[in-house]
């Protein structure tokens, strides 16, 4: 009996070793929501409890944390479905292993203005973080099919900032915007403007799956596979525990993770944030994903998406199991 339960003993104690030996690097980009989960992970004390070591590394900007994700400075980040095609496209083996957020942006005016539906955008000054910007693809495939005509043609569209879309709605100088998601629940907590559509009804406007994912967990492929998983564990739990917890909400703007000068609009923020999250990751999501790339490549060509073709060898369901509990 004593040498079975020193010999358990020690299984136990070589296992915690082994766990506590594994450790994942995570490039955080500044404003990035990635910062937000990572400082709930570390908060909850989650890293320990499942046992893995979290390293976060901040970069300036996207370019930074891929070049990083490159030398293997990092093993995760995360980005768009497009970036992650493109990385392999250029012989860099990198994965998708985990979706991040949904679609969940959309189309913003003054709440008083006359636009009542998408047929209404025909001719009007339209803001867009860019030309190439996924969501306003998706619109224009919507405006083409429902109302016939392509606002990059017959609109007026100038690319800007989504901070300040907002202001520019309300000198005029816009009609209709698309801003990123955060500053379209801050805009509707104003008041002052609301949503004209949004990209899930968009996307089920168009035949497709409303809950195709837009961001993800991209991870290099010689990463620790247990590490990843224990990672994922952290992300999927923290993401539970912050739906009800006020408290790591106020620690998120106290730590200057996010900016949000009028704290009375993080409610709204929290429940875009949460309407965001995914909840099932299969191979018919990546059945949808594929026509959701053809349509965006039927509307502006690969030049724009950033791709010349869904590769769904970008994409791995290694980990779907987590969304089943397993």
């Amino acid at each position: 009996m004593k040498l079975a339960a020193l010999l358990c003993w020690l299984g136990m104690l070589a296992l915690a070793w082994a766990q506590q030996g594994r450790s994942v690097a995570v490039g955080l980009q500044a404003g990035g929501t990635l910062s937000w989960m990572a400082y709930a992970m570390q908060q909850y004390d989650l890293p320990r409890e499942l046992g893995f070591q979290l390293k976060t590394v901040p970069f300036a900007n996207k370019d930074a944390a891929r070049l990083a994700l490159r030398a293997n400075e990092i093993q995760v980040v995360v980005d768009d479905f497009v970036e992650v095609q493109a990385l392999r496209a250029r012989g860099f083996l990198v994965q998708a292993i985990h979706p991040y957020s949904l679609n969940v942006g959309g189309v913003v005016v003054p709440s008083n203005a006359s636009i009542r539906t998408g047929a209404d955008l025909r001719g009007r000054t339209v803001g867009v973080t860019s030309l190439t910007d996924k969501t306003f693809i998706l619109l224009r495939a919507y405006l083409r099919q429902k109302f016939g005509f392509d606002p990059l043609r017959e609109s007026r569209v100038i690319a800007t900032g989504s901070p300040l879309m907002a202001e520019l709605l309300e000198r005029g100088q816009l009609e209709a915007a698309l801003p990123l998601w955060h500053h379209i629940a801050r805009m509707e907590a104003t008041g002052k403007y609301r949503e004209l559509i949004t990209n899930q009804a968009i996307l089920k406007e168009l035949g497709l799956p409303s809950d195709i994912p837009q961001l993800f967990v991209i991870a290099r492929e010689d990463a620790d596979p247990k590490a990843l998983e224990l990672f994922l564990k952290a992300l999927r739990m923290a993401a539970e525990r912050m739906k009800r917890d006020d408290r790591i909400w106020s620690g998120i703007l106290e730590q200057r993770l996010y900016a949000l000068p009028d704290p009375s609009q993080l409610p709204n923020i929290r429940a875009r944030w949460e309407k965001g999250l995914p909840q099932r990751w299969d191979a018919s999501t990546l059945v949808g994903m594929r026509l959701f790339v053809e349509r965006l490549l039927a509307v502006a060509g690969s030049e724009v998406v950033g791709v010349e073709r869904f590769d769904p060898r970008a994409f791995s369901l290694q980990y779907s199991g987590l969304f089943a509990g397993r």
